[in-house]
C-alpha cells in the first residue's frame, strides 16, 4: 500500500500544521481540566462508531469521483482536524492520571490514524485504477475501480474499522 502514497513533503507539512492548528483551537475552546473516564459498551455507541467509521470511508470514496489526488486533501483536512481535537482530548485524559484511560485513548487515536491511512490509500488506488482503465464511460470505469479496490482490501478495511468502532464505544468521557 505504501507505493501509492506519493505525496510531496509540503503536503505532509501542511497536514501536520493543520492538525496542530486544530489541536490549539481545541485547547482554546475546551477547558483545561482533567477528564473522568468511564468504560462501558452499549449498542448506541457501537452504532454511532460504526456510522462514523463508515462515513469516513464513504467520504473518501465519494471524493475519488474527481479523479485527482488534490481532491483527497479535502477530507484529509477534515479528518486531520478531528485528529487534532482527539490529541487534545488525550492531553486532558492524561491530566486525570488514569493509566487505563490513557492507554485506551491512545489505542483509539492510533486506530483512527490507521483508519485515515487506509482510507487515503484506498482512495489513491481507486484514482490510479480509474486512470489506467480504458473506457469511454467515466462512471462505469469509476464504479469498477471502486469495486476492485474494495474487494482487494476488504479485510483490512473491516479490521481497522472494527477496531475503531470498538474503541469508540468503549471509551466514554464523563
Amino acid at each position: 500500500m505504501l507505493d501509492n502514497l506519493k505525496l510531496r513533503r509540503s503536503t505532509y507539512i501542511i497536514f501536520i500544521l493543520w492538525g496542530m492548528v486544530a489541536f490549539f483551537v481545541a485547547s482554546s475552546i475546551f477547558k483545561s481540566q482533567a477528564i473522568r473516564i468511564s468504560f462501558s459498551i452499549n449498542d448506541g455507541r457501537l452504532l454511532a462508531g460504526l456510522l462514523r467509521g463508515g462515513l469516513l470511508l464513504l467520504v473518501y470514496v465519494v471524493f475519488t469521483v474527481f479523479s485527482s489526488r488534490l481532491a483527497i486533501a479535502i477530507p484529509g483536512f477534515l479528518y486531520f482536524g478531528i485528529l487534532g481535537s482527539y490529541l487534545w482530548q488525550l492531553t486532558l485524559v492524561a491530566f486525570s492520571r488514569n493509566w487505563r484511560g490513557i492507554a485506551i485513548d491512545l489505542l483509539f487515536i492510533m486506530s483512527y490514524i490507521i483508519l485515515i491511512y487506509c482510507a487515503t490509500m484506498m482512495a489513491f488506488q481507486i484514482i490510479q485504477v480509474t486512470r489506467k482503465k480504458k473506457s469511454h464511460y467515466y462512471f462505469s470505469k469509476w464504479g469498477t475501480a471502486v469495486k476492485r479496490v474494495i474487494r482487494a482490501h476488504w479485510l483490512s478495511l473491516i479490521v481497522v474499522t472494527g477496531a475503531y468502532v470498538v474503541l469508540w464505544s468503549v471509551f466514554s468521557l464523563v
